[in-house]
């Protein structure tokens, strides 16, 4: 993360316009979606068009972009933004984050589930599929599972169930890379979800392979047509396995999930590893080629 002073000075880059908004996407990762949302309601970006009216933008458009994302990450909400980007020493108070929070808890609490979904789709629209998650989505679920109420059980399963709907409905995406996802050990399905939910945002297509037996993958080796495989580790995996998957899973094979460090710490893992995907591309770049 760049300094304040960094990121508070002036937006530099080249103006010629040079990149498509699928190009953008790949190396933001903010979803053409949300790219579009904040040039027509907020006036945050500019782009150059071609003659058949297709966005084009710059370096100095993709500085704009990360710029804007630093804030977002402070807990700006995205309707803030354009202010504090004209401001030389801009304060922030208050994070968007806890308040997104919020409002979700008490739509549910109120089985307002209308009015939740209405939120939901909102901040999937307006945010980066990584921040969504990681700063609304996974601390709301987390404060729903530990309700302490006679009706918490029936307000954290509609919740999720609306939850999880809604991001299947989300995942739309008809081109760019094909990532398989699977699921092995003991971890919930949600978590392969929410991985194609950010795989979406970094222009991924992607299926659901469910949990994973690795010895039955290379029996399928010549039907799946995947660029590259994420798969979301759970509880219960020991070194004979990983040594063991080693040698049935492609060669493309990324390890996601938090429980993953601690395999880490025990030098049990032999492919790339983060917690999330998003991070992935951040801290493996070369070989996570497939995005």
């Amino acid at each position: 993360m760049a300094s304040d002073t960094q990121l508070t000075a002036p937006i530099s880059g080249d103006s010629t316009p040079l990149y498509p908004i699928r190009d953008v996407s790949r190396l933001t990762g903010i979803n053409p979606v949300t790219l579009r949302a904040w040039q027509r309601r907020y006036g945050l970006l500019k782009p150059a068009r071609t003659e058949k009216g297709h966005r084009l933008y710059s370096e100095a458009d993709i500085n704009l972009i990360r710029h804007i994302l630093h804030w977002l990450e402070q807990g700006v909400s995205i309707g803030q933004v354009k202010s504090l980007l004209n401001t030389p020493s801009p304060q922030v108070s208050g994070s968007n984050w806890q308040q997104a929070q919020s409002q979700l808890m008490d739509s549910a609490l109120g089985l307002n589930l209308s009015r939740l979904e209405a939120e939901i789709l909102e901040l999937a629209s307006l945010y980066p599929a990584e921040l969504v998650l990681r700063k609304v989505l996974e601390p709301w679920l987390l404060a729903l599972a530990q309700l302490h109420r006679p009706d918490g059980q029936l307000i954290e399963q509609s919740a999720r169930a609306l939850l999880m709907r809604l991001i299947q409905q989300l995942l739309t995406i008809k081109s760019g890379p094909i990532i398989a996802v699977a699921r092995v050990g003991q971890v919930h399905k949600q978590h392969a979800l929410f991985t194609q939910f950010e795989l979406q945002g970094m222009e991924c297509r992607s299926f659901n392979l469910g949990l994973l037996d690795p010895h039955t993958l290379p029996l399928a080796a010549g039907r799946l047509k995947f660029d590259g495989l994420v798969v979301v580790l759970g509880a219960g995996l020991n070194e004979r396995w990983f040594l063991e998957a080693d040698a049935l899973l492609p060669s493309n094979t990324f390890y996601v999930g938090e429980l993953g460090t601690i395999y880490l710490q025990q030098g049990w893992l032999n492919r790339p590893f983060s917690v999330g995907v998003s991070d992935l591309k951040r801290e493996h770049d070369a070989s996570f080629s497939m995005v």
